[in-house]
Parts: C-alpha cells; structure tokens; sequence
C-alpha cells in the first residue's frame, strides 16, 4: 500500500509488513557481544533485553527491509536528539548505544532500557494511565520543544521538500479508502480542504508518532519518548500535537480530552485555521487506519473525528 511506503536507494519499501524471524539464531548472534537476557516478536520488530557489564540495554530489530529504513530513522532521531539536548531537562529520548546489520539487510539498533509505566499501555480506549492528564501541558511543550530542534536530516529522502511531502502522504490515505466509504462519508471535502490549506504551514522537526502509548513516566517528572520511526527535518507545524489529538479523539476514545488539549492549544495562540488542516489530515488518516483494522472496523468513529474536525 502506498500509503506505507518509504524510499530507499531509489526503491520505494513497504515499512509495515514484517516477516518471521528465527529467534533462536537472532539470540546466537547477540551474545557474542551482549548476554540476551529476553528476546521476542512483537508485530513488525524483533524487541529484545540484553546485558552487558551489569547493564541493562533495548534492542530492537527490524524484520524487513522496508522496517530497516524507518527503524534506523529511529536510531538517527535518537542519537541527534541527545546531541542537542541535555539531561537535565525533563524530556528525554533513549540513549543510542549500538548499531549494525543481522544477516547483512536487517538494521538493529541498541538504547537504553527503562523500566516505566506507559502514558497508554496499548493503542485501544480507556487505557491511557490515570497520570496522563497531569502531564498534559509537558507533553504540549514537549511537541513544541522538537518542532524547534535543528536536526540534520534523518534519511536520504529527508530532503523532499515538506509540503509536497505531506499533501502527497494525505492523498495517499485518501487513496487507500474505498470509494464507497469515501462517497458515504464525504471524505472528498476534507482533502479539498487540506488541498486548500496546506501550503500555509511551516517546515518544522516532527517525532512523527507523537502517542501516549509512545510515551514514558520516569522519575522526578520526567517524560521519556521512545519509537522515533517516522521523525522528520522536514516535517509541518503542529503534526505531532495535532497527531495527538487525533489519537487521543479515536484510537482512545477520550473526545473530551481531546477538545480539552485543543482548548490549551488556543489559549497558547495557535494558529487555528493551521492546525485545522493537520487535524483534517489526520481524518483522513483515520479513515485509511480503518481500512487497515480487519476485526474491528469503525468507519463512524473516524466520520465522528471528520466532523468535529471540519467544524471547528
């Protein structure tokens, strides 16, 4: 699906699709430099605990080529984050320890481990932590910390210049709708309205996967965000608070909270009209995340996002 491509070495990669691994041999491979402590599957990425000299490490390892891309993505976000910021601030990314290849295509990186509770344990309602609202104004000013963030580009197509980028990455939900669903629920009026919009915003950094289910209570306060896959240089404004919203509205079910982050938002003096259209994107998004669910599709869920969205 286009939707889930991402380039690499001229190739477009499809970055979603995993394949099954042999864990025992991924284990060999490991210990010859680590004492694998835990290691298992878990959707798109071998996940692991390894130790070495007393210490605790995350490994996590892509399962394709396409996953490779966006899971070195992640390691280069990591890194350059840490390059920039400095510890004693509350809001953290992981430390990149170790890179390589398995089997000489497959990119692993090595980071930090930390023991925490999740903001959301998984991406379903009703399971965001009680604690998440509490930290409601750090995680804002946390998406506004990384849109300021001068980052070197991230991947080779990192270049690609960030409005066509991101009207081409929303005609690509768009696409993947059925035409009954997108005539059914007039998913046509809100890319026109995206069309109309989006070369209004600005070029700023993006995490990309700005989620509470992304994110970490540590102690003191602090706020660890980990999954960096999808970052940009070359990102929008308001992606990943707007990214958020959206989340928080469907996947969790919490429309209250949304509409009270939006609340903060303006009183902080957000441009409206321009976090309408990531908004707007993002239903379109929902309507594509949808088609993606094989057990449980919801298309109201996403139109009940789409109007509230296109209302405001």
């Amino acid at each position: 699906m286009k939707a889930f491509e991402i380039k690499a070495n001229g190739k477009y990669l499809d970055y979603r699709i995993p394949e099954k691994l042999d864990l025992n041999n991924i284990s060999k491979f490991f210990s010859t430099k680590y004492n694998v402590l835990k290691i298992w599957q878990e959707s798109r990425h071998v996940l692991g605990i390894l130790e070495k000299n007393g210490i605790n490490y995350f490994l996590k390892l892509a399962t394709s080529s396409g996953i490779s891309v966006t899971t070195k993505i992640d390691f280069n976000w990591n890194t350059q984050f840490n390059k920039l910021v400095l510890r004693d601030y509350d809001l953290w990314v992981p430390q990149s320890i170790d890179s390589g290849l398995y089997k000489d295509n497959l990119f692993y990186m090595v980071s930090e481990y930390f023991e925490g509770e999740l903001l959301a344990k998984t991406p379903h309602q009703g399971e965001e932590n009680k604690d998440f609202k509490k930290y409601i104004y750090k995680i804002i000013e946390f998406s506004e910390f990384i849109q300021n963030l001068n980052i070197e580009k991230l991947y080779e197509d990192d270049t690609e210049d960030y409005h066509h980028r991101f009207f081409e990455k929303t005609l690509s939900w768009y696409k993947a709708v059925p035409k009954k669903i997108i005539d059914k629920y007039h998913v046509t009026n809100l890319l026109e309205f995206v069309k109309n919009g989006y070369k209004n915003l600005n070029k700023k950094t993006r995490h990309g996967d700005f989620t509470p289910w992304h994110m970490m209570e540590l102690q003191k306060g602090k706020i660890l965000l980990i999954d960096g896959e999808r970052a940009l240089k070359n990102g929008t404004e308001y992606y990943d608070i707007g990214y958020l919203i959206q989340r928080i509205y469907t996947v969790l079910g919490n429309k209250e909270f949304a509409k009270e982050i939006l609340a903060i938002l303006m009183e902080r003096n957000y441009d409206l009209n321009k976090l309408k259209v990531i908004l707007t994107a993002r239903a379109i998004g929902g309507f594509c995340d949808e088609v993606l669910v094989r057990d449980d599709q919801n298309f109201e869920r996403a139109d009940d996002f789409a109007k509230w969205t296109i209302n405001l």
